[in-house]
């Protein structure tokens, strides 16, 4: 678990240490005063990406060369271990540390396994067949550290296809990419097929949070797998569309197309439910993911980051969010809502331009 975070050059955060909470924090205060930069910095701590930015090199502050984000895992006798993310403005320029010596980043993924659900995940995850994909590829990246190494062979493979296929090259030189865009395809597809079939098995649990997750079906759908294809190898189903590819001069089949879908009363929550709906569909999707990391991750409790944790629900079930969030993992929350400062045992910090300050001694549970 997390116990510090300190920060230099993120955003309009102040250079300081700020102590984290092992059950719930939660970090308030008016807009524009760095909470959501808080947070940021601690999942890409855990990360190495912003939730915020496709870039993170956007999380620097202005004037600054460089970012740095150090934590402290653990309470051992001899004190945390502390891990280190540091990042400049040059593509690639990035050290990570555990303890003090520099680590790649395979060695590094899973000392801090994070989760995320922002309120922006409502308006972007809903619309946008992209953000749902990285919203499945966090959660199986936090679960299985490895599948970012699988991801990016992948994507590495689609950009050189995708260019062949620009440039109108024959099939001769397109074939053999087929193969290698086939091959890690797969790898990827499978990964993400069998997380979602166990967030399946969990997704029920919190009837108090999702009352239709009893009977909701997560399905992953892969792209050009019609009706009686499914299971159909990337391979066959390149192949089928090849001269569609050739007009559009893109790969329209593969992991980078599929999509997930959250299906209850015959209606497709995340695309046709009410706000309310999909928050909360989206909320026991994060715990049951987090559930999935700890059977992967030997038991540690993932770091739950919960930007804006009110958007979108009432306060019954802002509150159960909160309560089965502490019992799945540790808990780092944003909120602009008094009432929810009163939680049991949290520890409140009040972000003030840019620095944290502990609020309220905590009630003892």
């Amino acid at each position: 678990m997390l116990v510090f975070l300190e920060t230099e050059g993120v955003r309009n955060l102040r250079p300081a240490r700020t102590p984290i909470d092992p059950g719930l924090t939660l970090v308030t205060g008016r807009n524009a005063q760095g909470k959501t930069s808080l947070l940021e910095a601690a999942y890409i701590l855990a990360t190495t990406r912003s939730f915020r930015a496709r870039d993170t090199r956007e999380a620097i502050a202005n004037g600054a060369a460089l970012a740095r984000v150090k934590g402290g895992l653990g309470e051992a006798p001899e004190g945390p271990l502390e891990i280190g993310c540091g990042w400049g403005r040059e593509r690639g320029e990035r050290l990570l540390t555990v303890g003090q010596f520099e680590r790649k980043i395979q060695d590094y993924l899973g000392l801090l396994p994070a989760l995320v659900l922002t309120g922006e995940s409502l308006r972007t995850i809903a619309g946008s067949p992209a953000e749902r994909r990285r919203f499945v590829d966090r959660a199986v990246a936090a679960a299985d550290p490895g599948y970012v190494t699988a991801l990016g062979e992948y994507r590495r493979a689609l950009a050189q296809r995708n260019r062949l296929l620009r440039e109108g090259r024959p099939d001769r030189e397109i074939g053999p990419w087929d193969e290698v865009l086939g091959s890690t395809g797969t790898v990827v597809a499978e990964r993400r097929k069998r997380q979602v079939e166990a967030w399946q098995e969990d997704v029920g649990g919190w009837p108090e949070l999702f009352p239709e997750g009893a009977t909701a079906r997560l399905t992953y759908l892969e792209s050009g797998a019609g009706k009686g294809r499914e299971g159909e190898r990337i391979l066959d189903r390149l192949a089928r569309v090849r001269e569609r590819e050739r007009r559009y001069g893109m790969t329209l089949v593969g992991p980078h197309r599929d999509d997930l879908e959250v299906a209850a009363g015959g209606q497709d929550l995340l695309r046709q439910g009410s706000s309310g709906q999909v928050r909360a569909a989206l909320s026991a999707l994060l715990l049951a993911q987090a559930r999935q990391v700890r059977r992967q991750a030997g038991g540690r409790q993932p770091l739950l980051v919960l930007d804006d944790v009110d958007t979108d629900l009432d306060a019954a079930r802002c509150e159960a969010l909160l309560a089965a969030a502490r019992r799945e993992g540790q808990v780092l929350a944003a909120t602009s809502k008094p009432d929810l400062l009163n939680a049991t045992g949290a520890l409140v910090l009040l972000m003030e331009q840019g620095q944290a300050r502990v609020r309220e001694a905590r009630e003892a549970r």
